[in-house]
């Protein structure tokens, strides 16, 4: 098996909602309106390494952590569960899908929607700091086996209608 992993670090927004149904977006830039409803953090730095890091199929685990000294529970955390696409996105979008284009995960097992209220607070809050540590783990042996037998069949041709995710 061989491993790689990137941290990255981010800050929250006053408007993070935090509340599209099957995405996650973490945002490189400073500004963020309330249309992006899937963005939970801005200012990601060290993007390009995540970048080149999901470039690999393999097996993808997230942890996201926020930590706000004026805000209880003053830290909170979670893992997020998925695949690397296996090119290089333009954006940093979590993806439940099996969709790749600008995906840094697909077929995860969240989705900002499903983010808990106390934490979806704490990104509420310029003051809250963000830690991403992505992890990527690639089986010696054939990786697409393992993404059909977790039911994600990838048939990226660029299009959106060409990916499915099987159930």
């Amino acid at each position: 098996m061989q491993y790689g992993l990137v941290l990255l670090s981010c800050r929250g927004h006053p408007n993070v909602q935090a509340a599209h149904e099957t995405t996650l977006e973490l945002e490189e830039g400073p500004n963020l309106t309330i249309r992006g409803d899937c963005i939970v953090c801005v200012e990601c730095k060290n993007a390009g390494n995540a970048r080149q890091l999901v470039a690999e199929r393999g097996l993808s685990k997230l942890f996201l952590i926020a930590v706000n000294p004026f805000i209880k529970p003053y830290v909170a955390g979670l893992s997020i569960d998925g695949f690397s696409p296996g090119k290089r996105p333009r954006r940093l979008i979590v993806r439940k899908s099996s969709y790749t284009k600008d995906a840094l995960m697909i077929c995860s097992s969240k989705s900002a929607a499903e983010l808990p209220a106390e934490f979806r607070k704490l990104l509420q809050s310029s003051y809250t700091k963000c830690f991403v540590l992505l992890v990527l783990s690639r089986p010696i042996d054939d990786i697409n086996s393992i993404y059909e037998l977790a039911g994600c069949v990838v048939e990226d041709t660029g299009h959106p209608n060409t990916a499915r995710h099987n159930s």
